[in-house]
């Protein structure tokens, strides 16, 4: 029997983050498959459309990425994904929830703009041009900072890898990888276009990318 229960639909980069965290505990993952067309299973469960969704054998029903990972941390503790020092612990929830609330709204806001436009600026108004201009600068801002942020350490939250690393790297490694063949997700391909990175400009954020890569998944 496996650990947890979790739906999922293709291409998640928020069910991503379920399978990063179980894989560092150790967990198994028994994966029921939603079509991303047809969620009514993830409505009936849950009450509402989006994933992932996790199912307890308590049946507890737990919905939306941070909570399913808290969720997971205190019922699976070890190995831990805070840091045990409750002063390192509060600042990586700072930093969790930053990249949730603040970090994502340029590039979903670059998605809703060029999405319906095929990405073609020139379709664009010229305050709807300003506005991806100006979001895609925040981006590339927002890249430096955690090319900074990893100055000395292989992890976003200090040396070893934990949750500051399973809520950025979905997203972040769009910078570096493509959308997979099939991804249409235009708030993946906004990811790879406007906040694309490599070794000669990011040098330590595509190691990261890299090293992260390789770790185990559920």
């Amino acid at each position: 029997m496996a650990d947890l229960r979790v739906l999922r639909v293709p291409y998640s980069t928020n069910v991503e983050r379920i399978a990063l965290a179980a894989g560092h505990k150790g967990l198994t993952v028994e994966w029921i498959d939603v079509d991303p067309d047809d969620r009514r299973v993830v409505r009936e469960a849950s009450g509402q459309d989006l994933v992932p969704v996790l199912l307890a054998d308590d049946d507890t029903v737990v919905t939306d990425s941070p909570r399913i990972l808290a969720w997971i941390e205190s019922r699976f503790p070890a190995p831990s994904l805070w840091p045990s020092d409750p002063g390192d612990a509060a600042l990586a929830d700072v930093f969790c929830h930053r990249f949730n609330e603040v970090w994502k709204g340029p590039p979903n806001r670059l998605a809703a703009l060029l999405g319906p436009v095929g990405f073609e600026t020139s379709r664009l108004s010229r305050t709807e041009a300003r506005a991806v201009d100006d979001d895609t600068e925040r981006l590339r801002t927002w890249l430096g900072r955690f090319e900074e942020r990893l100055d000395g350490v292989d992890h976003l939250g200090g040396a070893a890898f934990g949750i500051c690393d399973v809520t950025a790297y979905p997203f972040l490694r769009f910078g570096v990888d493509a959308p997979t063949p099939g991804d249409d997700d235009p708030f993946h391909r906004v990811l790879h276009e406007r906040g694309a990175f490599d070794a000669e400009s990011h040098p330590r954020l595509t190691a990261w990318v890299a090293r992260v890569r390789e770790r185990p998944r559920a």
